[in-house]
């Protein structure tokens, strides 16, 4: 114990305090599991800390901006990735919070991206063993998004999902309202301006990818980078219910790139406008519909990492 005593003693980190903003649709057990183990961290290493859950949408944002005015070093989000998107979206009016990942709930793929350990201590352990990067962030007209901002199928298939089926399935949920919606979504055209040029391709289901994953298991946009300054455009543009079961088993094999049908676009700003109402999401949640303006923006966000 001595020698433990010593190890801990000896640890340091530049981070004094830590907010922490949890989405209680984790799960209790899980929760309390990770409060009482986290809590006896914080006091451990005499880092100053405070817990927050989420009630509703939108709170995630709201709680993340108050600590960047009470000056909080770092802020964790310990949700997935809709808990990710608001805490960003909260803490992008500094220029020094630290965003913080706890991979809890349904799926949590910038983490899995990123190489943050699934494990929540683990992840939390990256006060001491990880370090600050700055990577891109998007934006889709005034709401901020880490992975991807995207329209048409994929945003119906998200409105489609069943909460109690996601909240026991998990990320297969979006499986099965992805087979649903490909019977049921009318198509509708969506056109596309890449960096202020209007171009012929018009799509049936359009992503705007500041990452390379789509739904944790495939590579949508394979030359993604959090680092380039660039947005990744696939565009699809055909429809039909066999004509999203080819996509998708494309992107499963990494073979979609290669259809002729599909566009890959590499740009700063990507436009896209439709004569019908075209659901639009960020990180998988519906934020409104079309028209939208998609930039890389200015000022990147600061995440801690391995």
């Amino acid at each position: 114990m001595k020698l433990l005593d010593l190890f801990i003693k000896k640890r340091s980190s530049k981070f004094r305090s830590a907010y922490v903003i949890i989405n209680p649709a984790a799960g209790k057990m899980q929760i309390n599991k990770f409060l009482n183990l986290s809590k006896s961290y914080f006091k451990k290493y005499k880092i100053k800390y405070e817990y927050s859950l989420t009630a509703s949408q939108g709170d995630a944002s709201r709680l993340a901006h108050k600590a960047v005015q009470d000056k909080y070093d770092i802020v964790f989000a310990a949700g997935g990735d809709g808990t990710v998107n608001e805490v960003a979206n909260g803490i992008m009016s500094s220029s020094k919070t630290v965003l913080g990942i706890i991979p809890l709930g349904t799926v949590n793929i910038l983490s899995l991206e990123l190489n943050i350990p699934q494990n929540p201590l683990k992840a939390l352990d990256l006060i001491f063993e990880g370090r600050v990067n700055n990577i891109d962030i998007g934006k889709a007209n005034d709401k901020y998004f880490v992975l991807m901002a995207g329209c048409g199928f994929d945003s119906y298939a998200i409105y489609r999902v069943n909460l109690k089926l996601k909240k026991y399935l998990g990320a297969i949920a979006y499986i099965f309202a992805g087979l649903y919606s490909a019977i049921k979504y009318k198509p509708k055209k969506i056109n596309i301006n890449i960096d202020n040029h209007r171009i012929d391709d018009v799509g049936y289901f359009v992503v705007a990818e500041n990452a390379g994953s789509y739904g944790g298991m495939f590579k949508l946009a394979p030359y993604a980078d959090f680092n380039d300054g660039l947005l990744d455009v696939c565009v699809f543009k055909k429809y039909g219910f066999f004509e999203v079961i080819r996509y998708f088993w494309g992107i499963a094999l990494g073979q979609h790139m290669d259809f002729p049908d599909v566009r890959y676009y590499q740009c700063r700003n990507v436009e896209l406008f439709s004569d019908e109402n075209v659901l639009l999401h960020t990180d998988g949640e519906l934020i409104g519909s079309l028209p939208v303006s998609v930039t890389v923006n200015k000022e990147r966000l600061k995440i801690l990492v391995p």
